[in-house]
């Protein structure tokens, strides 16, 4: 099962551990965290939580707050396409 978790807030606490609590279930085949709005913020320093998972960020929403992205970017073709590839969506 692919579990996509697109997180809106900055150091959404409750949305990370649970994408991080998935992401060590052998039940689960992969577990990718989307940055989006605020969340983009959000850099690898003060996400600890996201060790090994799949991140990516939302390049429009990077670009609009003027900050560096600490993960990879996508726009909003590679989003979609990472929703549609998901088995599961979680919006936080």
């Amino acid at each position: 099962m692919k579990i996509l978790h697109i997180v809106r807030e900055k150091g959404h606490e409750l949305a990370l551990s649970t994408a991080l609590s998935q992401s060590i279930n052998e039940g689960i085949q992969k577990v990718t965290v989307l940055l989006i709005h605020d969340a983009v913020l959000t850099n690898k320093d003060s996400a600890a939580l996201l060790g090994g998972m799949e991140v990516f960020a939302l390049k429009d929403d990077v670009e609009a707050r003027g900050v560096k992205a600490s993960y990879p970017l996508l726009d909003y073709e590679g989003m979609l396409r990472l929703i549609f590839e998901s088995d599961k969506v979680i919006t936080w």
